[in-house]
């Protein structure tokens, strides 16, 4: 089966990549601070999972108890753990740790592997439906589970070839570059429709997601060139998705589409078409089909698996992962790959810097430079 390669044009510039507030480019007011004042002095392996530098230290404890509901990790129904019960019944991971690793980016996993921090999306063609972001497949939903619960059948089997693709660099360089090529067998529930789309999501970081849900809409919104009036070949423009809370379409933020506008859908989300975990915002599905009565008369851990009150810890903790401060590097290697990014262009998409917007509940990432 074939990939369905992202838009080019999904996008706007201005979040093309959470990178844009990692990567040093020309432009920013502190190279040295990616995050701004919330940047943290850490370079080892647990580089990614600090709390931002100005966070109150009166919320160390909420960031620590979404801490332990984002690493520990979930099981089926019914459990003397009944805080964290309810996987399932479908499910790709069982922890979000296991996903984002050291809550930075997942690992591809190797030819043939199960895969762990990778998960499948499935669509078909839009019904032009605003609520719709993508049109769910029949059976299937918007998600292609490996794993279930026992007594339920996994809906499919997930495997990832990789082809190796020689490439010549402009200096005569040769390298290889691997293209992944998606297999799917052991269907358990019929056939998938002949329309279906396919859209591979590697687990990505985790730090900064604060910063970039404090930016302005409106500084994101004059990033938007559709017709690309400035003619620099470029015509980012923002994805409107629909917010469940607000009841209407808003500017997409996270994921790697811009498919969720804000932080508490996009971990809604998260927990349950990857984890299975009901919660007041999304509910996970079974297939629509005849053989999947074990999946949908599957024991459960209540209507909300997730508490509002846990699901606030999470977020919290998620919107607070500092971003590290730059590592000392050799000023003529910065300044010399500084160079190279505003040649290329790249700023043209990953807008070097941002300053966040004020929200009084959240002085943290309120009114700080980031890059």
């Amino acid at each position: 089966m074939n990939n369905r390669p992202p838009s080019k044009h999904t996008l706007a510039k201005a979040w093309l990549a959470t990178a844009s507030l990692l990567f040093a480019a020309y432009g920013q007011a502190n190279p040295a601070l990616p995050g701004g004042l919330a940047s943290v002095n850490r370079q080892d392996h647990t580089a990614f999972s600090q709390p931002s530098a100005n966070m109150p230290i009166q919320r160390r404890l909420d960031f620590s108890v979404g801490n332990s509901f984002f690493r520990s990790p979930w099981v089926p129904a019914p459990s003397s753990t009944d805080a964290r019960d309810g996987l399932g019944p479908l499910f790709n991971s069982n922890a979000c740790q296991n996903c984002h690793l050291q809550d930075g980016r997942g690992k591809p996993p190797a030819a043939n592997e199960d895969p762990v921090s990778l998960l499948l999306r499935i669509s078909i063609p839009n019904n032009n439906n605003p609520k719709h972001g993508v049109q769910a497949e029949p059976t299937y939903g918007t998600q292609l589970h490996n794993r279930a619960i026992l007594g339920v059948a996994p809906p499919a089997r997930l495997r990832i070839s990789y082809q190796e693709i020689p490439t010549s660099l402009s200096d005569g360089t040769i390298i290889s570059l691997r293209q992944p090529k998606l297999h799917i067998s052991d269907l358990a529930y019929g056939p998938l429709a002949p329309s279906t789309q396919f859209s591979l999501r590697l687990a990505p970081a985790m730090i900064g997601l604060g910063l970039l849900a404090a930016i302005s809409e409106h500084s994101l919104t004059q990033q938007e060139d559709p017709n690309d009036k400035n003619k620099d070949g470029i015509s980012g423009r923002g994805n409107r998705v629909w917010d469940i809370n607000q009841q209407r379409l808003s500017l997409g933020r996270f994921g790697w589409k811009a498919g969720q506008p804000s932080l508490a859908q996009q971990n809604a989300s998260a927990f349950a078409h990857d984890m299975g975990i009901a919660n007041s915002l999304v509910q996970p599905n079974c297939p629509q089909a005849e053989q999947a009565k074990a999946c949908r008369e599957a024991p459960n851990g209540g209507a909300l698996e997730l508490a509002p009150p846990l699901a606030e810890q999470v977020n919290f903790y998620s919107a607070n992962l500092a971003v590290p401060k730059a590592r000392p590097l050799d000023a003529s290697v910065q300044t010399e790959g500084a160079a190279l990014f505003n040649q290329l262009k790249c700023s043209a998409c990953h807008t070097p810097r941002f300053i966040t917007g004020t929200a009084d509940d959240k002085p943290g990432t309120s009114d700080k430079p980031g890059t």
